[in-house]
This record gives C-alpha cells, structure tokens and sequence, in this order.
C-alpha cells in the first residue's frame, strides 16, 4: 500500500511539475505529427507520448488545454496506418476518461462527429469508452439526440440504440405536457434583451475610437478565440493560441482577484464568455514564442500588390497587404497587437477581414507618409472589380466594408471631438480626424456606388451616388438611368417616378422598362 501510494504521489509531483510546460509540450508533439519530413516511426512514438500524457497529466491539467488536444489527435487521425489507428484507440480512450464532467459535455458532440472514421475502423476497440461516456453518462446522454449513428457493429448496438431512442423522442414529441422551466426563462430572457438597445454594441466588428477601449479588447480576445475554435489543424490553433497570450498579455487580462490585474482589466475579463475564459486561462501562464525571423516581413512586395505575382488569390492579396501595413505601424501598442495576430491572419480569412479596418485606423492616424500607397492599393481593387473575377463577391465586400467603416470612425470622432465646444466658431478637426477624412476624399464615390450595387448592397449604393451627385451636379444627366436602377431594387416607385420626372432626352426603350417594372 505505501509503495503503492508512493508512486502516485511520484506521479503526480512529475504531473505538477510539467503543468506549467504543458502547452510546450504538446506544441512539441503537434511538429512531430505535422512535420512531412518526421519519419513514420517518430510520429508513433509522439502520439504513444500525447497517449501517455493524458495518462499521466489527468483530469486536473487536461481538462484546461482540452481543445489543444482535440486538435492534436484531429491531426493523428490523417495518418493512415493500421498501427496509427490502434495508437489512436489508446490516445482517444485516455483523452475521453481524462475529461472533467463539464469540459466533456461541451467537446462530446465534436468529438463523435470526428472520431467516427476511427471508430468505423476500429468499433470494438472504442466501444467500452465511448459506452461509458454517451450512454453512462448522465449529462451526456441527454445529448444523443444531437448525434450521428455510429457505423453498424454488435459491439455498438447498445449506443446506436440510445441515440436513436432519444432522435424518436425529439422527432415524435414529447408526451409530457409541460415545458422545461429553463426553456421558459430563456424565452424570457431573449424577449427583454430585444427591448434593449445597447448602442456601443451595435456589431462584433465595430470600429472604435482607441484601441484601449474596454469593449474593442473583448471583441478582439472573442474574435481570436473564434478562430481558436474554428481552427481545423494543430498549427492554427497556435497561431491563434499565440495572439490570445499576447493580447492578454498587453492588455494586462486577468481573472478576477488576481494580484496583477487593474479595474478595466477584470472588467474585460468578466465580459468574456465561460468557454472563451477556459480557453484563455491556461495562455494566461502559457510561454507560445514566434521563431526567429517571424516578425517582419523579409520580401519586398510590389506596390499594389494586388494583381502581381504575390497576390494571385483573394486570401493571398489580404495577408500580403494586411501583414505589410502592421509592419509599417509606428505605435507602440498598436505594433504589438498587430504583430501577435500576423500569424493567425495569414491562417483564418475571417480574422483577417475582422483586423483590417482597425489597423487602417491605426495607419491612417499615425502618419500622411503611407496614405499614397494605401489609396493605390484600394483603387486598383476598385478598378479591378469593374471587371468580373472569380473573387469578384469577396473583392466587394472587402472595398464596401473599408469605406463603411472608416466613415463610421470618422463620424464617431467628429462627434467626440464636437463635445464640449461652444460657440459656433468653425470646427478644426484633429490631426487624426483630418488624415482619415483626407484618405476618404480621394476615393471616388462613383466607383463605390456601382460596386455596392453589384454587391447587391443598394442602400450603400444609393448613398454613395447621391453624394457623388451632390458634390458634381453637372453629372447628374449621367446617372439618372443608374438611379433609377437602384431605386428598383430597393422597390421605391416613388424614386423612381421621380428620376423619370427630371429627366429631359427622351428615355430609351430600356430606361421606360425599368420605369414600369
């Protein structure tokens, strides 16, 4: 008996102990299976370690970096070996029995969706664990109605049968007259929050005027760690890990308690969601580091860069531009930020789309030096989308989105720096507010109106026409027909009774038609 708890006290000393490098470690392991020059019989003895591991670390210390796992044997399952899929039976059942109760109600319903080419591979094998987890479980089980079958095998007919029993129930209805009080409270809940209107959060993507701001730190930890979640390999998910240590880091995020942090800190820290604090908790100690070389760009790019040999796709041109432009930040902080998600835009498009008009902020305020190659780079898109392309939808919305934010920022700003001044005397912006405004002035708003318009975006459309309008009224002749189009998309007859009224020549047979429609 003493040997015996002996040795457990030995193990869980060596568990202690490799908890603050764990994250390391599994990095570690994730280069071996990733790596295409890792010979075959090192890959195995990295996935017989990562299986060993979960042993070893148990629920305590692997609950916590659960996700980074899920993707780490995500990885292992694209090794097709039959030595890799018995090796992958032993690391999945050790991963699924190391689980805290909480952690495997949120991953369990992933977890079978994936694991399902393993376990058609090898049923037997993973029946008793994933028994024990769906069907034994009492927080699980009332999940298998969201579940697929598993493949037909004797050895998981006992499972097939609970989901399907729970599917039947769902689809059939329940007999029970009574709604669950939960269900009750959440319909009341989301009833009173849509009376509410909580203007400073108006969309997860809004452009705010300081990159201190308590709410722009929690979209971008939230937004980093979508693409932690949404990451479909190991590499990713570093990445992102990556950016939310140091953002975390910078912005001094914290639990709540912690000796370290600061009022605005906990604050940040209290409007994160559970899931995305358990996500962030463990990067709170965590030491991810980029390897040499990784911080700057070493190419030269052409100026624009789209439409050269570096920007052949859509995601090609984003990142190139993207990364160029936080290598030309000046700011401090707005240099470190940046820089920590230059690994995961170059990975996820949707946070690269997310970063770009907050670090155009950025540049357009710091200095007047880049504004020439910024314009070149936003109207060679603009001139490439009169012409059609297959990245022609992603183009439009990239060029609308820019230019609907960056007025936004604008107006905001005008706005605070209107506050608090009396008298009429003239209003003299910032230096800020000016270089913003000035790079605004100089796209043409033509342009942006017809590219709304094929974007289908028509109210932008007809903004932007009117107010091209409004600045060239001698052009007014030339654009009546346009007019007249978007006033039909947005079924506005009146519009559209109005434009044929000042028009003079005599309209042609396709203007009277989209009059009459």
């Amino acid at each position: 008996m003493k040997g015996s708890q002996g040795r457990e006290e030995g193990l869980q000393e060596i568990a202690d102990y490799l908890s603050p490098r764990l994250l390391g470690i599994l990095g570690f392991l994730d280069s071996k299976l990733v790596s295409s020059s890792t010979m075959y019989k090192e890959k195995r003895s990295a996935l017989w370690s990562l299986s060993d591991l979960l042993v070893l670390m148990g629920k305590r210390y692997i609950s916590p970096v659960s996700r980074k796992i899920l993707a780490s044997l995500k990885t292992a399952l694209k090794l097709k070996d039959e030595e890799f899929y018995d090796i992958g039976c032993h690391a999945w059942t050790n991963f699924l029995y190391n689980l805290d109760e909480s952690t495997l109600v949120g991953l369990i319903e992933e977890v079978v969706a994936v694991m399902k080419p393993l376990v058609k591979k090898r049923p037997e094998e993973m029946a008793p664990v994933l028994t024990s987890v769906l069907v034994e479980t009492p927080s699980v089980k009332e999940f298998l109605a969201n579940m697929p079958l598993l493949p037909e095998d004797d050895s998981l007919s006992i499972i097939n049968q609970a989901i399907l029993e729970h599917q039947l129930k769902v689809v059939g209805g329940s007999t029970e007259d009574n709604v669950h009080t939960t269900i009750s409270e959440l319909f009341s809940v989301i009833l009173s929050q849509c009376r509410e209107v909580e203007e400073e959060e108006e969309v997860l993507n809004e452009i705010h005027l300081n990159i201190e701001s308590e709410l722009f730190i929690v979209q971008l930890v939230t937004e980093l760690g979508r693409a932690f979640l949404a990451a479909t390999d190991a590499n990713t998910q570093t990445c992102a890990s990556y950016a939310m240590q140091e953002v975390t880091r910078l912005y001094g995020i914290r639990e709540s308690g912690s000796r370290e942090t600061t009022p605005i800190d906990s604050q940040a820290w209290e409007k994160l969601s559970y899931h995305l604090q358990e996500i962030i908790y463990p990067l709170l100690t965590s030491k991810y580091m980029l390897s040499t070389g990784n911080n700057r760009s070493s190419v030269t790019l052409p100026s624009p860069i789209f439409g050269s040999d570096k920007a052949k796709t859509f995601q090609q041109w984003l990142t190139s531009w993207e990364c160029s432009l936080v290598d030309l930040l000046q700011g401090e902080r707005a240099s470190q930020v940046f820089s920590a998600c230059k690994p995961i835009l170059r990975r996820d498009t949707t946070t690269a789309i997310y970063l770009l008009p907050s670090i155009l902020i950025c540049m357009l305020c710091e200095t007047s030096d880049h504004h020439h190659q910024i314009t070149t780079q936003v109207l060679s898109v603009m001139n490439q989308l009169q012409e059609k392309d297959k990245d022609e939808a992603a183009l439009s919305i990239i060029s609308i989105e820019i230019n609907w934010q960056l007025s936004k920022w604008s107006q905001k700003k005008r706005q605070a720096e209107s506050q608090g001044k009396k008298g009429r005397a003239a209003f003299i912006p910032s230096t800020q507010l000016h270089q913003v405004m000035s790079f605004l002035e100089k796209i043409p708003a033509d342009i942006l109106a017809h590219i709304s318009y094929k974007s289908h975006a028509y109210s932008p459309a007809l903004m932007h026409i009117e107010a091209y309008i409004k600045d060239n009224p001698l052009q007014v002749k030339e654009h009546l027909c346009f007019l007249q189009c978007i006033y039909v998309s947005l079924d506005e007859p009146d519009g559209v009774a109005g434009v044929a009224a000042v028009r003079q020549d005599e309209p042609t047979l396709d203007q009277q038609v989209i009059q009459y429609l």
